[in-house]
C-alpha cells in the first residue's frame, strides 16, 4: 500500500527552507540536512557514521545488473526483467522503506548498454532509467548504493569485449582501467548534485573469473591480485574524485570477491588512498554460515539447523570486521547477506536474529540480498539460490517473521513497520 503523510514539522521545514533559499541565505546542503533532520538522521561526517546512518538495506536484486553473460552493445532497458523480475516501480520502493529499510543498493551492469565502444559511453536511456530509480529512493530519504556489477569479465572473454579482467597483461589492464574510468566519470556526473546518501560502490566482488589468472575464482592468497584490484579501485576512486560535486562522496570499495567472511583474504587487502577524509568504505559479502545460508548438501542436518557452532561462526566475522576496521574507524558495509531458503522458516529467523544483532554490534549495515526466489518458486531447483524476500509481483513479503526479526535486531524489540 501507499502511504502518503506530510506532518506539521515537515512543513514547517519545508517552508523555512524556501524562505531562507529565495533569500539566497542557505546552501543546497544546509537544505539537505535540513531534510535529514526530518527523518531524525544528521548527515554523516565519518565513514563509521555513515555506515550506522545506513542502519539496514535491501538489494534489488537480479533487475539492473541482469545481463544474458553475452557482451551485447546496448541492449536497451528491457534486460531489466531478463532474469525473471517484473519491472520496478515506485510503489515497490515505497513499500520496502515502509518495511523499516534505510538503504536500498541497486546493483547496475553498464557493459551491455554501451553506445560508443571506443568511449564506452553510456547508452542515455539506460542511466536515465538507473536515475529513475535511484530517484525513487533518494527522494524518500534513503541512502542509496549504486556500483559496476557484472562486468568483471574472465580473461579469456575480455578481448574485443566490453568491462574489466583480473590480469597481469598490461593490456587488459589498460583496457580494463579505461573501462572502469570512463564508465566512473559518467556515473559521477550523472549524479554530481545528489548529497551524501548516494554512495558508490567502485566494484562487485573483483575476482579471477574461472581462476583463469591464479586457478581460484573465489579465494586468492596472492598479493598481486590484491594489488591488481587496488590498482582497479583507484583508478575509479581518482575518476569520481575529478567530477565537480563528488569531492568528499562515500565511496565504497571491497576487497577479493569482496569476501567479508575471510580474514585471511581480507589481511592482504590494502584499501586505495583518498583526497577525501574518511570517506571509504569497506564493501563486504557475507552468506554466513555458508552451510546454511547457501551450501545444499543433499540436504544434511547441518545445512538446514541454525546452531551454536553457526553462531560461533557469525561471532568470528563480525569479531574480525569490527576489530580490523569500525574500531579502527573505517566504516563497514555488509552488501550482500541472505540465508536461502530450505523450508527452514524456524531457523532462517534464527539466523536473521542472531546475524543482524552481531552486524548491530558491530556498527554495521546489513544489505539483504532478494533474487525473488524461494522453495515455491516453479524450476528453482539450485537450493543454494532461493534468496527471494519480497514479492514484487503482489507488493508483499514472503517471509514476515523473517523481516520482522531483522528490524527487531536493528531497531529494539519495540520496532513496528509502517
Amino acid at each position: 500500500m501507499k502511504i502518503r503523510s506530510i506532518s506539521l514539522k515537515k512543513m514547517l521545514t519545508g517552508l523555512f527552507a524556501v524562505s531562507l533559499f529565495a533569500a539566497s541565505i542557505i546552501s543546497c546542503d544546509d537544505l539537505n540536512r535540513q531534510k535529514a533532520k526530518t527523518e531524525n538522521q544528521e548527515p554523516a561526517t565519518t565513514s563509521v557514521e555513515m555506515a550506522r546512518n545506513m542502519a539496514i538495506g535491501w538489494n534489488l536484486g537480479n533487475t539492473l545488473d541482469a545481463t544474458n553473460w553475452e557482451n551485447k552493445t546496448n541492449a536497451g532497458i528491457a534486460t531489466e526483467t531478463e532474469w525473471g523480475m517484473p519491472v520496478t516501480t515506485e510503489e515497490m520502493i515505497t513499500a520496502i522503506k515502509n518495511a523499516g529499510f534505510k538503504t536500498i543498493r541497486i546493483p547496475v551492469s553498464w557493459h551491455n548498454h554501451i553506445s560508443d565502444t571506443n568511449n564506452y559511453t553510456i547508452d542515455f536511456n539506460w542511466m536515465a532509467r538507473v536515475k529513475q530509480i535511484v530517484d525513487w529512493a533518494y527522494t524518500k530519504n534513503m541512502c542509496v548504493i549504486i556500483n559496476i556489477h557484472h562486468d568483471n569479465l574472465a580473461i579469456s572473454k575480455i578481448k574485443g569485449n566490453i568491462g574489466f579482467a583480473i590480469s597481469n597483461n598490461a593490456d587488459i589492464q589498460a583496457q580494463s582501467k579505461k573501462y572502469i574510468e570512463k564508465i566512473w566519470t559518467q556515473i559521477a556526473t550523472e549524479f554530481f548534485n545528489y548529497d551524501n546518501r548516494l554512495v558508490f560502490e567502485v566494484l562487485n566482488e573483483p575476482r579471477d573469473i574461472g581462476g583463469e589468472f591464479k586457478g581460484n575464482e573465489w579465494w586468492t592468497n596472492s598479493p598481486d591480485i590484491m594489488n591488481i584490484i587496488k590498482d582497479y579501485e583507484q583508478t575509479a576512486i581518482n575518476a569520481i574524485r575529478a567530477v565537480t560535486g563528488n569531492e568528499n562522496r562515500f565511496i565504497m570499495v571491497p576487497g577479493y570477491a569482496a569476501s567479508g567472511s575471510d580474514g585471511s583474504m581480507l589481511a592482504l587487502y590494502k584499501m586505495p588512498t583518498d583526497t577525501a577524509q574518511d570517506r571509504l568504505l569497506l564493501s563486504a559479502h557475507a552468506y554466513s554460515p555458508y552451510a546454511f545460508a547457501m551450501f545444499d548438501s543433499n540436504r544434511s542436518e547441518d545445512d538446514t539447523v541454525f546452531g551454536n557452532d553457526d553462531k560461533a561462526s557469525l561471532d568470528s566475522i563480525f569479531s574480525y570486521l569490527k576489530s580490523n576496521y569500525t574500531d579502527k574507524g573505517i566504516g563497514v558495509v555488509m552488501g550482500e547477506a541472505s540465508a536461502t531458503d530450505k523450508e527452514n522458516l524456524s531457523d532462517r529467523v534464527a539466523w536473521a536474529t542472531y546475524y543482524f544483532t552481531k552486524a548491530k554490534e558491530a556498527g554495521i549495515p546489513v544489505v539483504l540480498w532478494d533474487n525473488m526466489v524461494t522453495a515455491s518458486t516453479p524450476n528453482s531447483t539450485d537450493i543454494g539460490e532461493r534468496h527471494g524476500y519480497y514479492n514484487r509481483r503482489s507488493n508483499s513479503w514472503y517471509f514476515p517473521t523473517m523481516i520482522q526479526a531483522m528490524m527487531k535486531a536493528v531497531y529494539g524489540e519495540n520496532y513496528t513497520a509502517q
